[in-house]
């Protein structure tokens, strides 16, 4: 007979049935030690990993994760239920999986035949939850368990064996929808996490992912800040978010469920911005429960590691949590514009329109790569394409808004590249069939420096350009008079040189719109006007021909400047001279030119002493406009007026249909927020920290709750009666009972955490 009684730290005794004097009924049991000298052989018990095969009643095991042993010399102890018992009785036939079992808790001894059957099976089997009930699950976790808190604390778990049981409590997690499942192997989970870091610090870790859950800040979390409190270290960025993603009792936009990823990277690199190596966190009075609080009954006094002993615990101060609430705020208000599009969009998902609503500094890789090759195509050369094409580059659903091509701009800006036309400088937002200018520009997402003088200078490269092609395709010498006189012009900065220049390839590829140009031209000083004049001819006939295309473009732009167009012929007379070299010898490589003249016109010998200097050079004198300019107010204004494009006129369709995709994302609409659990029993912030303190452990201290409600600046009599108070308008029963220790219904707290 075997004494079911004892534990396995009890002297080992031996049972000897004996007869009694009225027959084998009334026999009794008496407990004689064994012989000196004589010994009762230790269980087999071990644990099994994956990869090794065990043979239990004709069942081959190869999946691992559990205990297995012989007690049939021997007596199993308490946390010995989650043993397979080699020696134990296995029917041929298996109780239905789907049965309850009706023990609690569960043990491998106190199973029938049939349901040991039926768990082995289980064992032997892929182990998903439609082939058997919860308790077997929970007497396989039972393995886990002592794995962890027993063998763990002894050091014979390896971290990597510590990552195979994560891997497989991961995947089992979701076997059972049961609360109080998930709840035990979240906890494990955890607790797997503390003890793989036993040998340093746990904020030296790899922080969690995942969103909060139940009502408490998972474990490591809170050993990981009471760590860094201790430690007076910073407390690492990552887990500051893996505070904010898990604490339930935060509130959180929907920008952080709905645009996950991009939080993540807002957050952090707002955080380090704000705390740089991280922000500190005080020593409070609370001290943190570090139990682990497993299914498996017989572990749960195990003594803990002395790396989780003496922490405080964060959880019980508001001050660190509502820092990080703010910082959480501000990171989702950032992805608004972003997170509203992709609830009306939500396959918009990656596209340049989407894209182009985040913060540039965390742009999708793609965007990021494309534009990091764009800048090496640009990095030597001036790049023209179609607006088009460059919009190809990247993702992209549609056309782009004024705003959001801005945006785009100043992206590229940053990276060293620089668009003409920019509608950041009064352009019209282009077309796909729109030629734009591609050049590298110091990293930046300023704009360029502009003032009239570079408006002006804008005017005549646009004018030089409509010359140069009137006659349908511009001549090398063209392209190279246009911009030797760029780089003439030397009261520009070079960066508006280099723009200049790109216009000027824009303008060569396609020909801009002459409308609005005369309003433009107009209040411009005379001076100004004829040293346009002069430079346009200069262009004619940088080639030594000048087509009657040429000529005809330019009477309608001499027009334009209020000059006489008979002026014109005599100014293009004396431009062809100044081809030649002194002496009316011909410069090297110098055509002589000829010049389209109307029947029966003659050039006349004279000409005005402005367009005889200006053949000879175009320099534009700036001091001398500066002084036209400051003549009177009224032409500033005027100047400020006209020197921008104006914006073409859309159609109401197209603006009706503009606004609706367009306007919601820029209004200054508050991002939406996901509701909060439901503060606990109705209480207030303070109160709800403190009820979830009490229900952590099954009892506290006096001592223990004054420092709580201390940390929480609250009186704790007061704090007490209303958690008792609320207790008792939600369940009719208090919370707590006695004054030192104070006891936590534990019915109550089972209530709840579901």
């Amino acid at each position: 007979m075997t004494n079911p009684s004892g534990s396995q730290g009890d002297e080992p005794l031996v049972t000897v049935p004996v007869s009694g004097d009225n027959g084998p009924d009334n026999a009794g049991s008496y407990r004689i030690k064994p012989p000196a000298g004589a010994s009762v052989p230790a269980s087999s018990t071990r644990w099994v990993m994956p990869g090794e095969t065990v043979d239990i009643e004709d069942l081959p095991i190869g999946r691992g994760f559990f205990y297995v042993g012989d007690f049939r010399r021997g007596r199993p102890g308490p946390v010995d239920a989650c043993v397979i018992d080699t020696g134990a009785q296995v029917a041929q036939e298996a109780a239905d999986p789907a049965a309850d079992i009706g023990i609690v808790p569960p043990g491998y001894a106190t199973l029938s035949g049939e349901e040991r059957r039926t768990y082995i099976e289980w064992l032997a089997s892929p182990r998903r939850k439609p082939d058997i009930h919860t308790r077997y699950l929970f007497l396989h976790l039972f393995g886990f368990e002592r794995r962890v808190l027993i063998d763990g604390a002894a050091g014979k778990v390896s971290e990597a064996e510590y990552g195979e049981m994560t891997r497989e409590l991961q995947r089992m997690l979701n076997l059972d929808a049961d609360y109080s499942w998930q709840r035990h192997v979240r906890n494990l989970l955890d607790f797997i996490d503390l003890m793989a870091a036993r040998t340093g610090k746990v904020y030296d870790q790899k922080p969690p992912n995942g969103s909060a859950t139940g009502y408490q800040v998972p474990l490591n979390v809170r050993v990981a800040f009471g760590q860094a409190a201790l430690d007076r270290h910073p407390v690492p960025a990552g887990w500051a978010l893996a505070w904010v993603k898990l604490d339930p009792m935060m509130i959180r936009r929907a920008a952080v469920a709905r645009c996950p990823d991009e939080f993540d990277r807002v957050f952090m690199r707002r955080y380090r911005e704000r705390f740089h190596e991280g922000m500190l966190v005080p020593v409070n009075r609370t001290r943190l429960n570090v139990l682990p609080q497993p299914a498996f009954k017989a572990l749960q006094n195990v003594p803990l590691p002395g790396f989780l002993l003496g922490l405080p615990d964060v959880a019980a101060v508001t001050g660190p949590r509502n820092r990080l609430q703010l910082l959480m705020n501000e990171s989702a208000d950032a992805l608004g514009a972003f997170s509203r599009y992709l609830a009306r969009n939500p396959d918009a998902y990656g596209s340049l329109e989407a894209t182009l609503m985040l913060p540039p500094e965390v742009w999708p890789d793609a965007t990021r790569d494309a534009i990091s090759a764009l800048a090496s195509e640009v990095a030597d050369t001036t790049t023209v394409i179609t607006f088009g094409a460059l919009f190809a580059r990247f993702k992209a659903m549609g056309t782009l808004t004024r705003d959001r091509m801005a945006s785009f701009n100043a992206a590229l800006s940053q990276a060293g590249i620089a668009v003409e036309p920019d509608v950041r400088l009064g352009a019209r937002t282009p077309k796909p069939d729109d030629a734009v200018a591609l050049f590298a520009a110091p990293a930046t997402a300023a704009l360029a420096h502009t003032d009239d003088a570079y408006v002006v200078a804008t005017l005549m490269v646009d004018l030089a350009a409509a010359v140069a092609t009137a006659d349908g395709t511009a001549s090398a010498a063209e392209i190279a008079l246009i911009e030797r006189e760029i780089d003439a012009w030397s009261h520009l900065e070079p960066l508006q040189q280099t723009r200049l220049k790109a216009r000027n390839l824009v303008q060569l590829a396609q020909a801009a719109s002459s409308a609005g140009l005369k309003k433009k031209l107009e209040p411009l000083p005379a001076g100004v006007k004829k040293a346009i004049a002069c430079f346009l001819v200069q262009t004619a006939n940088a080639d030594g021909t000048v087509s009657r295309e040429e000529v005809k473009l330019l009477e309608k732009i001499y027009r334009m400047l209020d000059l006489d167009p008979q002026r014109l012929y005599i100014d293009l007379h004396q431009g062809a001279s100044a081809v030649s070299g002194p002496g009316g010898a011909r410069a090297p490589g110098a055509r002589r030119a000829s010049v389209a003249v109307k029947p029966g016109e003659r050039a006349s010998k004279d000409a005005a002493p402005e367009a005889r200097s200006a053949g000879a050079g175009l320099v534009l004198d700036t001091t001398r406009i500066a002084a036209l300019q400051q003549e009177t107010a009224r032409v500033s204004a005027i100047l400020a007026d006209v020197f921008v494009e104006e914006q073409p006129a859309v159609p109401l369709e197209e603006a009706s249909n503009a606004r609706e995709s367009v306007a919601p994302e820029d209004l200054e609409e508050p991002e939406e927020v996901v509701p909060a659990p439901d503060a606990l029993l109705g209480l207030d912030d303070a109160h709800s920290t403190f009820l979830r303190l009490l229900v952590s452990r099954p009892s506290w201290t006096r001592a223990e709750l004054a420092d709580a409600a201390a940390d929480l600046e609250l009186m704790l009599d007061g704090a007490i009666e209303q958690v008792n108070e609320a207790s008792l308008d939600h369940w009719d029963e208090p919370l707590t009972d006695g004054d030192d220790p104070v006891e936590i219904n534990q019915d109550l707290a089972q209530r709840l955490a579901a």
